[in-house]
């Protein structure tokens, strides 16, 4: 059995990098390339989903225009940059975390393996000298053990990067303005002044609820398909393939847990549209033509002057306003956007990862045979 240490290991000359500091630097990476792809979509739905204003998606276009002429074309990735700050370790920590215990499970298969096949055949018997992703294809993980991995993966991403994630919501319905005092690290202070530590995690309580089987269904549905695949065709899957999977898997997730995302955001942003007159939620209003939707923006303004004086309400308090204001519906406000967004990010996410993640085993490998 070999040692997943997280030390450097130095031979001769040479430094090898340990399997989780590039796992999360694949992961880092592949996260930050994905939301930046979807940034505009997703500082649009933010602001559908903490206001009864109804969504439709052929609006979408004109409150982009719209962003655009008030703001600027920047202003479709306003907080993008505190979401790459969280993204990074986010992302990093979540497929650091996945295939740490991926590895755990790949290599007690194994050791279960050895101790029931005392005499292996000649196949298997130069296992343990094959790298990481041939031992994955003949091991791998049940859909048990996935789903999981995934779900630890998610929730100790999320607590990590928790307030940051906080304070891009509160940024995104925020307006870009030259001079003004809504920057990153004022509203995260303001978060910490108004509530303390407390302050930093308003909205944690869906947020993992929602990403136990987020995240676990996410990873579950990529890593069987993607192992379903080689059985199947005897071969790795292609990136073709591969971004198929993820975006599969990115489908399921999201529709599942959509509810929870919108108590999270309409957690997060409790008091900011009134407490400023900053706001970029102005922008939804012109794209609707309906009286319901005037009536709705006018209950939505209403609610807005209640929360501004609640300090933290509670989940369910915020899930019964939304279903008062908005019924059943209200919770799967944007979903659409969801549907055309999140395929996209998770297939880039996932395969920008798998990319990179064989990209290092090939060079290490290398490596290892040129010696």
């Amino acid at each position: 059995m070999h040692n997943n240490s997280t030390t450097v290991i130095q031979q001769g000359n040479e430094t090898i990098v340990p399997k989780e500091i590039k796992n999360l630097f694949a992961g880092g990476l592949a996260g930050m390339l994905a939301k930046t792809v979807v940034a505009p979509i997703d500082r649009i739905k933010i602001l559908y989903q903490v206001t009864a204003i109804p969504f439709r998606l052929r609006d979408v276009p004109m409150v982009a225009k719209k962003i655009i002429k008030e703001e600027g074309v920047s202003a479709l990735w306003k907080g993008n940059t505190v979401t790459m700050i969280r993204v990074f370790p986010y992302a990093g920590i979540q497929f650091m975390v996945f295939n740490s215990i991926k590895s755990y499970f790949v290599d007690r298969h194994e050791e279960e393996y050895w101790h029931s096949h005392p005499h292996p055949s000649d196949e298997h018997a130069s296992i343990s000298r094959k790298n990481t992703i041939e031992k994955d294809k003949i091991w791998g993980m049940s859909a048990l053990e996935s789903l999981a991995a995934g779900s630890c993966a998610g929730v100790i991403s999320v607590l990590f990067t928790y307030p940051l994630d906080l304070t891009r919501a509160q940024l995104a319905v925020l307006k870009k303005q030259r001079g003004s005092r809504n920057g990153f690290v004022n509203v995260l202070m303001k978060n910490y002044n108004n509530g303390g530590a407390k302050g930093l995690f308003r909205g944690i309580t869906p947020t993992l609820l929602g990403m136990l089987p987020y995240a676990g269904v996410a990873f579950s549905t990529n890593e069987q398909a993607k192992r379903h695949l080689t059985k199947v065709y005897d071969r790795d899957p292609t990136v073709v393939e591969k971004m198929l999977c993820g975006g599969v898997s990115g489908l399921f997730a999201q529709s599942m847990t959509y509810p929870f995302e919108v108590t999270r955001r309409r957690m997060q942003t409790t008091g900011v549209l009134l407490q400023t007159q900053d706001t970029a939620v102005n922008v939804l209003g012109g794209c609707v033509e309906t009286k319901a939707a005037r009536d709705a923006a006018k209950i939505a303004e209403e609610h807005i002057i209640h929360e501004a004086h609640l300090k933290s309400p509670s989940m369910f308090l915020v899930m019964k306003q939304v279903l008062k204001e908005q019924g059943v519906n209200g919770f799967f406000k944007g979903l659409t956007m969801n549907w055309l967004k999140g395929p996209v990010s998770f297939a880039i996410s996932f395969t920008t990862f798998d990319v990179v993640k064989d990209w290092f085993e090939r060079e290490e490998a290398q490596w290892r045979g040129n010696r």
